[in-house]
């Protein structure tokens, strides 16, 4: 597996060259649970934001009821069933401003806007390589980055802020800034904006750019420091800015500048990712990555805005903070004074959102979805009435109903996506992987190394229908921007698509497999008869992320032996010095070949061959199974693997 699927931070987000791609048409179901206390004051709940891994168009919305007590998971797809495709690619930002709620989604280029109480769609802005957005009277500003995400020191595409009309929501007016612009915030008619640079990585930026908002010009620009990220106003005309830093020999500090004159006042070497000001109180936290050190450094903490003290270097005085893992956002619950802080993981698996009373004691704590990490209130008198989208059980469904073996090669995200635990085994990682793919759930299950396969059902036959796409199985491969279309290129894991037809009507996958040939099969570099054989005490080809063991724990032989077709290397080392790689799509055929959302990505049934290559002609298929098909090792992104979310039927899907 490449890191694609770990993103630690902003520095690797940078890193990672992709176009915007938006994921099928799935509608999520919300999911209730009870949580605290009912409560009633000021405060009716709040909207949760979670980003999603950048390429698997899985970012989504969750919404907490103080007066019921309720969570509800996944609440934009149950208040717009019909709308296709869901919120997007990244949630990277979430503001509610009078009865509107916005959402900022990064890699589909827009701004969600919704009804704050109903949680229904009410449109979109357009805006490219949109990040954080802020409003002032009838406008709205977001941050743009406005080219495509490339690492390029001498990145030419300057970012902007774009004005747009609340009443409207069309877009007015653009205002260039920096490289890169993050965070920005509003103050005594003034537009701060942090330019990161992210992208010019050595040659970051430094500086805020300070915009009138009267004449949306650019006036001035402050010297900061490195790859600046967060910009907060509190009531003493004070800005509290962040920087990520180089990730190397310049570490991450939090600043505080006064806003008339420019002045910084003060300097703290204090990592902040996410920050929030409650009256005179600045609550931080922080994962940190340093590449000198190879390590996450988690900081939490209390600041005095009005004195400049820090006052605490915790927020949890029950030791739960051990079981908090990736940090990744903070709120302050402006009246209960509750701290809210979620949990990332591993950035590709669901978070955890956990409750804090004001002194530090866990309250309560509940699953969320991938990477959780904006919260917005919403006043009392606000709610939500997702629509009931719940499928009868005598209805067949379009996605996977059962996993019926689940058997990876070694690999960087094995016992890790899904979990091992001790105790487990290969009945209870079935579970677990049929738990994360079945049904419409769109977990994240990785294949491992070469061979590494999953083999899943439908409660139906998928019908063979000429000349018609009928499968989709759910990858989380992107294209890197810029991507030539006669070659496209980006984070391709390419699997192997066996089908299978349950011929003894047994309702089990043992009946003859076929494979379906993708546009490799007749490649004369293409091995079809190719054995491989892993052992337990082989220690080659790990890298500096994953630390577990990589060999299947719940395996108890000291080694397994794959047999299939091996596709040929399909990797360019654009770096020339190991740290960057391009792996380049097959024209057709495969799963994690190409986004979700491309033609590319969908398979017929026509293809199916027999084991000697001759056609064959199905009805239908049942059983799916699904392999890696490259064996490769990328240098620092560590070995090919697929990674399978689920799979369709395309024509249930219509």
């Amino acid at each position: 597996m490449n890191n694609k699927c770990y993103i630690k931070v902003a520095a690797l987000l940078a890193f990672l060259a992709f176009s915007a791609c938006r994921g099928p048409e799935i509608i999520f179901t919300g999911e209730d649970e009870q949580k605290g206390d009912v409560t009633t004051n000021d405060i009716a709940g709040f909207y949760l934001l979670n980003e999603g891994n950048m390429g698997s168009n899985k970012a989504t919305l969750d919404y907490y009821d103080y007066t019921t007590a309720t969570y509800t998971r996944n609440v934009y797809a149950a208040a717009n069933p019909n709308v296709p495709m869901e919120l997007g690619d990244v949630g990277n930002d979430l503001q509610l401003y009078g009865s509107r709620l916005y959402a900022v989604i990064n890699c589909s280029n827009k701004v969600e806007v919704m009804d704050a109480r109903t949680g229904r769609r009410l449109g979109q802005i357009d805006i490219p390589n949109c990040r954080y957005i802020r409003f002032c009277g009838q406008y709205g500003y977001v941050t743009s980055y406005a080219g495509p995400v490339e690492v390029k020191p001498d990145y030419e595409q300057i970012g902007y802020v774009a004005r747009f009309d609340t009443a409207s929501l069309q877009v007015l007016d653009r205002c260039l800034v920096g490289f890169q612009p993050d965070e920005l915030e509003v103050l005594n008619g003034k537009l701060y904006v942090a330019n990161s640079g992210g992208y010019m990585v050595p040659n970051y930026e430094n500086t805020l750019s300070v915009i009138d908002l009267a004449s949306f010009t650019e006036e001035r620009r402050i010297e900061v420091a490195l790859n600046l990220h967060r910009v907060r106003a509190d009531r003493y005309g004070q800005l509290w800015v962040t920087s990520r830093g180089d990730y190397y020999g310049t570490p991450s500090r939090l600043y505080c500048v006064d806003a008339a004159t420019g002045n910084i006042e003060e300097e703290y070497d204090l990592a902040v990712s996410s920050l929030d000001i409650i009256g005179d109180s600045l609550f931080f936290c922080a994962t940190e990555w340093s590449y000198l050190e190879m390590r996450d450094v988690v900081t939490y903490g209390i600041l005095d805005i009005r004195t400049h003290r820090l006052l605490s270097r915790t927020l949890i005085t029950d030791g739960t903070e051990q079981e908090i893992r990736k940090p990744y956002g903070i709120r302050v619950n402006p009246i209960t004074r509750e701290i809210f802080i979620t949990d990332a993981k591993d950035y590709v698996t669901p978070g955890t959102l956990y409750c804090f009373s004001p002194n530090g004691i866990l309250l309560w704590s509940v699953r969320t979805g991938d990477i959780p990490a904006h919260i917005a209130f919403c006043p009392a008198g606000f709610f939500v009435q997702p629509t009931d989208t719940t499928t009868p059980s005598d209805v067949p469904s379009p996605f996977i109903s059962r996993v019926y073996e689940y058997c990876p090669a070694p690999g960087q995200f094995i016992n890790v996506l899904p979990s091992y635990e001790a105790g487990d085994d290969a009945e209870s990682m079935r579970r677990k992987a049929e738990e994360a793919i079945g049904g419409n759930r769109r977990g994240t299950i990785s294949l491992g190394s070469w061979g590494g396969y999953v083999t899943f059902g439908f409660d139906h036959m998928v019908p063979n229908i000429a000349g018609e796409y009928d499968l989709l199985v759910l990858g989380n491969t992107f294209l890197a921007s810029g991507s030539a279309s006669e070659r496209p290129a980006g984070s391709a894991e390419p699997g192997i698509v066996m089908v299978s037809y349950d011929a003894n009507g047994n309702g089990l996958p043992d009946d003859e497999w076929y494979e379906l040939a993708g546009s490799e099969y007749y490649n004369p570099e293409t091995i079809h008869d190719y054995t491989f054989t892993y052992f337990r005490a082989d220690t080659t080809h790990r890298n500096p992320y994953h630390s577990q063991p990589y060999f299947p724990q719940w395996i108890e032989a000291d080694s397994i032996t794959f047999c299939g077709s091996r596709l040929p290397d399909n990797y360019e080392d654009t770096s020339g010095d190991g740290s960057y790689y391009l792996l380049y799509s097959y024209d057709y055929g495969y799963a994690d070949n190409y986004p979700n959302t491309g033609e590319k990505a969908q398979l017929k049934i026509d293809w199916a061959v027999r084991s000697d290559g001759t056609p064959v002609m199905l009805p239908g298929i049942h059983f799916v199974k699904v392999y890696t098909a490259l064996h490769q090792y990328c240098g620092r992104i560590g070995e090919t693997s697929t990674e399978v979310l689920g799979a369709i039927d395309l024509h249930m899907s219509k």
